[in-house]
């Protein structure tokens, strides 16, 4: 987010201080969610600010004659581009020596998206069920700042076009504003893109600009002073000195009232923006309206917070970044790590001081040639977010080794591809059709399907790779979801349709003749995970829509086996893995931080069955299907499996095998039932 402008027409301390309350609550919401869970409506204040100093600045220079797309333009680069420049820079190269290729990877397209000013679409295309925790995405915070740009870059030309069709403005913004607040309205459905998408947050923005346009109309210029003599004379016995409006003060108590009913109401368990949003939007245009007053003049214009508000837009560019590399070198900020995080902000607050003094100063007010700051800046620009592009493309640089732990570990870090051509080539699906579509070719008569969900992805590696030994090739089909019916209509349809697509394939291929079906099956059953971990309100609401209960998800799967079954496949059921209370990542060796894989917290044989127990159940009466068990070689003598001796990771995270893990599963568990193993069932 980018914090207002002090250059604004008439520059009010007050709006800094604004300023400085917006970022306290989103760095204290970042470092100790659990004291301010609320604290994320700092963006939205944020918006608010944004829109209403931007609206003034471009009605100002319309009505003055002098605005021009350039002057604009060149302005937010001069403000924005010095400070994420470096913060860009800055997280890349720490990234080089802190992170796996993998994670280094997906660093290079958020430091792309950030230099774009596309980063809310990033994350919003990357918002799915294999998405990283949000703390481990150390630019997820440049999401605000691309929804701010994008507004940034049609705003003026839309007030430019208004201005030339002598339309009014103000009914354009208004108009604008209420479509958009509507439409974040109806998208309360779908949560992800209901907070990224930028046509349903812009209104937030748009409400500032209103307010400013409503601000300067003359008829409310007239109004106010008749409004405010009539507050005077209800609350006051004696007249009042000229120049001391009582109808400011109500203004700001209560802007100031509904931001505390903000920070104690609005709360991430219920989808945001919604309606939640209206109450820091609201309490923010009440205390711009109100203007200096007594309340603001002590609450938002003392020295610390005008300070504070100055450095904000560095301040919040640099904590996110620090608090996420924590994370991920730590492996988690808990309770113990009170001191860390208030050590983070600390060097935040001290590194945002120094990018205002030593950076943003300088370049926004210095005396050297003004095109020359902007095209230096937009060079500049383009090599940082060409660097994140080129660190993208060559897959995070895995074949440059940049320390000792870069290798076999950050290999079972790594998810793999879901697709490759040679299994579009092999089932003669379109691309795109199947989420899960891969084919290993070992020259053999004899093809293995497994087809499921994520589960049945990290299965495919182990049994493919088998697969060369043994004598057969194997391919992976996928999403299959049993009871897909459950679903929202949304989401049904296409559920359905990939089933319907995957039996085709296996029904025309005469290769095929044993089919393994794995799947995460006791999570579409009870619409719960065993062990919650960083799932958040809203998607553990999600997860229990897509309940399907015990003897709907039944009868799914026994009809999807008799469907093989006459086909003439083979099928095998294979049960659920252990799922882990923790994610692996937490515990591996990494750079700056040893393994800690002794104090991971194993489970043993007897709590998997017993967490698995109705599940379990529910396998034992499914016919024509073999069962395999895989509780029992995970779990003998009694802890789970989770590490190998030389600590390289089962899981890539809680639920998944590794590359490693699959291949035990296949070699271990799954080998006596595959075409020419030992021990085969025919």
């Amino acid at each position: 987010m980018s914090a207002g402008n002090s250059s604004s027409p008439t520059y009010r301390p007050d709006i800094d201080g604004l300023r400085a309350f917006a970022v306290i609550v989103v760095v204290i919401y970042h470092a100790f969610p659990h004291i301010l869970p609320s604290g994320f409506i700092g963006v939205d204040v944020f918006f608010v600010i944004s829109g209403y100093l931007i609206g003034g600045i471009i009605l100002h220079d319309l009505r003055q004659g002098t605005f021009t797309l350039w002057n604009f333009y060149s302005r937010r680069i001069r403000r924005i581009f010095p400070a994420l420049i470096i913060i860009l820079a800055a997280a890349l190269i720490f990234g080089w020596f802190a992170l796996f290729p993998g994670e280094y990877r997906s660093l290079g397209r958020q430091v792309f998206s950030g230099a774009a000013f596309i980063a809310n679409f990033f994350f919003w295309q990357e918002a799915g069920y294999f998405d990283v925790v949000a703390k481990a995405k150390p630019l997820l915070h440049l999401w605000s700042l691309g929804i701010e740009e994008q507004f940034y870059i049609v705003f003026p030309v839309l007030l430019w076009w208004c201005t030339k069709m002598r339309f009014r403005i103000a009914t354009v913004i208004v108009t604008l504003c209420i479509l958009s607040f509507l439409g974040n309205i109806c998208s309360m459905a779908y949560p992800t893109a209901n907070f990224y998408n930028p046509l349903v947050r812009v209104w937030e923005l748009l409400a500032g600009a209103a307010l400013c346009t409503f601000m300067g109309q003359t008829s409310v210029k007239v109004l106010y002073p008749k409004l405010d003599a009539l507050i005077g004379r209800v609350l006051y016995v004696r007249k009042r000195e000229e120049g001391k409006y009582s109808l400011d003060c109500l203004l700001a108590f209560l802007g100031f009232t509904l931001l505390c009913l903000a920070l104690w109401l609005v709360h991430n368990s219920r989808p945001y923006p919604g309606w939640q949003a209206v109450l820091p939007v609201l309490g923010t245009m009440l205390l711009i309206a109100a203007g200096p007053n007594i309340l603001s003049k002590h609450l938002l214009a003392n020295r610390f917070a005008v300070f504070t508000g100055l450095v904000s837009y560095p301040f919040y560019l640099w904590h996110w970044v620090l608090i996420s590399y924590a994370f991920i070198i730590i492996g988690g900020l808990d309770a113990s790590t009170w001191f860390l995080r208030i050590w983070l902000v600390a060097v935040s607050f001290v590194l945002a001081v120094l990018t205002y003094f030593l950076v943003e100063k300088p370049i926004r007010f210095g005396a050297w040639a003004r095109k020359g700051k902007i095209y230096a800046l937009i060079i500049c620009m383009v090599i940082v977010g060409a660097a994140g592009l080129s660190v993208f493309l060559l897959d995070g640089l895995p074949d440059i080794k940049r320390f000792k732990e870069d290798t076999a570990v950050a290999k079972q870090l790594k998810i793999p591809e879901h697709t490759d051509e040679a299994g579009i080539l092999y089932t003669g699906v379109e691309k795109g059709i199947l989420m899960y579509c891969k084919y290993t070719d070992a020259g053999a008569e004899e093809t293995v399907a497994v087809i499921g969900d994520s589960h049945a992805l990290a299965a495919y590696w182990g049994m493919a790779k088998l697969g060369r030994e043994l004598g057969y090739n194997t391919v992976l089909l996928g999403w299959i979801l049993p009871a897909g019916e459950v679903y929202r209509k949304s989401e049904r349809d296409k559920v359905i349709s990939d089933i319907n697509t995957i039996f085709n394939v296996l029904k025309e291929k005469e290769d095929i003749r044993k089919v393994f079906i794995c799947t995460r099956g006791i999570s579409y059953m009870t619409g719960t995970r065993l062990f919650i971990g960083e799932m958040n309100q809203i998607q553990q609401e999600r997860r229990k829509k897509r309940r399907t209960g015990y003897e709907p998800y039944k009868q799914s799967l026994q009809s999807y086996v008799d469907i093989l079954r006459k086909s003439g496949k083979e099928v095998f059921i294979i049960s659920e893995n252990p799922e882990l209370p923790d994610t692996v990542r937490d515990y591996v060796s990494r750079p700056f931080r040893p393994a800690k894989t002794d104090k991971f917290p194993y489970l043993y044989g007897t709590d998997v069955i017993k967490r698995q127990g109705e599940y379990l159940r529910l396998l034992a009466e499914i016919r024509d299907a073999t069962v395999i068990d895989t509780i029992g070689p995970m779990c003998s003598p009694g802890k789970c499996l989770v590490f190998t001796e030389n600590g390289l990771p089962m899981y890539w995270d809680d639920n998944h095998f590794s590359y490693i893990g699959s291949e035990f599963q296949a070699e271990h568990i799954l080998r006596p039932y595959l075409p020419n193993g030992k021990g085969e069932k025919e």
